[in-house]
């Protein structure tokens, strides 16, 4: 009887330790959110961030390039600045590769709109431009909320 509770409490004792902890959730940044986002959901792999948007003390808009399934694409995320000072995205799209076949095309989401432009100015005053590695176009993106 002793050897029979011996090996359960040994077994519980394995097994609890080969447990994992749960994640760590926090994020002191938003390229870290991202990067949670993405190691977390699946969602793009950070590769290259752009620019970051303030659009209040809590809010920003990141401009990056990510690679999803594989193919490499421009992302537009917007997060929030939680009370315990971490960040969370609340909304994130592709917008794909700039080129001349989706000039004047756009994404939209409940918190923001995004395509690309060749212009240097913004069509509207709040719609802040986000250069990217290629040097003929640029991110337009303009905040809904």
């Amino acid at each position: 009887m002793l050897r029979k509770l011996f090996y359960i409490t040994f077994m519980a004792v394995v097994l609890a330790g080969c447990q994992t902890a749960d994640k760590n959730s926090t994020s002191n940044t938003p390229q870290e959110a991202l990067e949670q986002l993405h190691t977390e959901e699946g969602f793009a792999e950070v590769v290259k961030m752009y620019r970051t948007l303030e659009i209040d003390n809590n809010k920003v808009i990141s401009v990056y390039k990510g690679i999803l399934d594989g193919a490499e694409e421009i992302f537009v995320a917007k997060l929030n600045k939680e009370k315990d000072d971490t960040w969370t995205v609340t909304d994130a799209m592709g917008i794909g590769m700039p080129s001349e076949d989706n000039i004047g095309e756009s994404i939209k989401t409940p918190s923001f709109e995004a395509g690309f432009t060749k212009k240097n100015s913004a069509p509207s005053p709040n719609t802040k431009l986000v250069q990217t590695d290629d040097k003929k176009y640029r991110v337009w993106v303009k905040v809904i909320e």
